[in-house]
């Protein structure tokens, strides 16, 4: 029964939304009633899809046996085949499909037997325009991250490979619990900056107002521009000093792991990219979390792997192109919880250098990018230390960190992207915690 408004054919509207994060594939919608079908399909056509109709079950396998559709809109109740039982026969050769089911039926025994099918998502009947558009709208963006999440899942299996021989060598050159020759520079660095050289732009500019001081007898003038710049570099070098304190302190303090819920490190998500509400608004960014119900044990010193993962978040949002997505998945692979940050990049001359220098990221003080100003205070380190310290923080859970070049193609234009993984090892049981 298609829903009785005089504003239906005034809300069905050309689309207005960008389309780039959706599948390409038609919406296969299957109905038997005629007018559902020419309400569905006319709410298709408003959101930017393409649709085919299927007029029950087995005319709906055959089509699908011919060609790929982004999701499948199904009516339970239906001659020839119903709904249910086409559900169950293209799971068996697509176990991947989505699927969003009518019924008219709304009692809660019969929603759940619904959902227990593995379905996506259901419509009770009579349907509504708006109610109908934005499940679609909201499915569609489901099967786009979906589908990044499996091309994630085996571009990082590769990896894991080909990182294995590095990754060797590399462990060959550290000692287990102990400071290792690279981060002793960090050390070392703090102490050059606490006897007063190394601050740059600040010690020119103090250079500046000593020659353009005016002498007032007891007391000098200076340029207001001038001191406003040493103020605004004092500033920064707090910062700075700051995150070499949080890095040495890292460093220095033992890491006590504690058997932890996945769901509890997925928990603070939301808080951590809250703390960028402003710089996330100011460059138009669409943030999108993981929503994932398998649940596993992971070994974790909360406090240093929130600082880790708000690094993450932080190298990811500054460097990010304007007006695009930042996607956090979760995928397990080969026995590791890896949670992955993927960010468009900035076509500029320096995405060109970061193919070719990927691994050297991780090294200390070695940037590709120069800082980004409106960042600073967000940074919790600086001097190009942040991934460095993510690294370190990944080896202390007996896991591993890598960041690479990537290229989207589950879009219709194809986009460089950064993409930022932190592995750690799943654990089997609650057993108790450990250092």
């Amino acid at each position: 029964m298609v829903e009785s408004n005089v504003n239906q054919n005034q809300s069905l509207k050309a689309p207005s939304k960008e389309h780039l994060r959706r599948p390409k594939e038609p919406i296969l919608i299957i109905e038997d009633k005629k007018e559902n079908q020419v309400l569905l399909e006319a709410i298709c056509k408003r959101i930017g899809m393409e649709s085919e109709i299927a007029e029950d079950g087995k005319v709906a396998l055959e089509m699908a046996a011919k060609r790929p559709y982004s999701l499948y809109l199904v009516d339970l109740m239906m001659p020839v085949l119903d709904g249910r039982s086409f559900i169950q026969e293209r799971k068996k050769i697509e176990p991947s499909a989505v699927f969003i089911v009518q019924t008219a039926i709304d009692q809660t025994e019969e929603i759940i037997e619904v959902m227990k099918m593995g379905v996506y998502d259901y419509l009770l009947k009579p349907l509504h325009v708006e109610i109908v558009a934005d499940r679609l709208e909201k499915a569609l963006e489901y099967v786009y991250l979906k589908r990044m999440e499996s091309l994630l899942i085996d571009e990082e299996s590769k990896e894991l490979k080909s990182q294995l021989e590095w990754l060797n060598y590399k462990e060959s050159h550290r000692k287990t619990n102990e400071i290792n020759s690279e981060l002793h520079s960090i050390l070392n660095l703090k102490t050059t900056l606490m006897q007063g050289s190394g601050l740059g732009a600040m010690s020119t500019i103090i250079d500046s107002i000593q020659q353009m001081k005016v002498d007032q007898g007891k007391s000098y003038s200076i340029n207001k521009e001038f001191w406003d710049l040493l103020f605004e570099n004092h500033e920064h070098n707090i910062a700075m000093m700051g995150g070499l304190d949080l890095a040495v302190s890292i460093i220095q303090n033992n890491t006590k792991l504690v058997r932890t819920n996945s769901e509890d490190l997925l928990g603070l998500l939301p808080s951590l990219i809250e703390t960028f509400r402003t710089e996330i608004a100011e460059r138009e960014l669409k943030v999108n979390l993981p929503v994932i119900k398998q649940s596993v044990y992971l070994d974790l010193d909360i406090e240093s792997i929130k600082v880790a993962i708000h690094e993450i978040f932080t190298n990811g949002l500054k460097y990010s192109k304007r007006k695009s997505h930042f996607d956090v998945f979760v995928t397990f692979v080969d026995g590791y919880f890896c949670l992955s940050a993927k960010n468009n990049i900035i076509d500029d001359e320096y995405a060109k250098q970061l193919a070719q220098f990927e691994k050297k990221l991780v090294e200390p003080f070695y940037r590709i990018h120069p800082p980004v100003e409106s960042f600073y205070s967000k940074e919790k380190f600086s001097l190009g230390l942040g991934l460095t310290m993510v690294d370190f923080i990944l080896h202390r859970h007996n896991g591993m960190f890598f960041i690479r070049n990537a290229v989207d193609h589950t879009t219709e234009v194809k986009a460089d992207c950064i993409i930022a993984e932190l592995f750690l090892p799943i654990q089997n049981d609650k057993e108790t915690n450990h250092e």
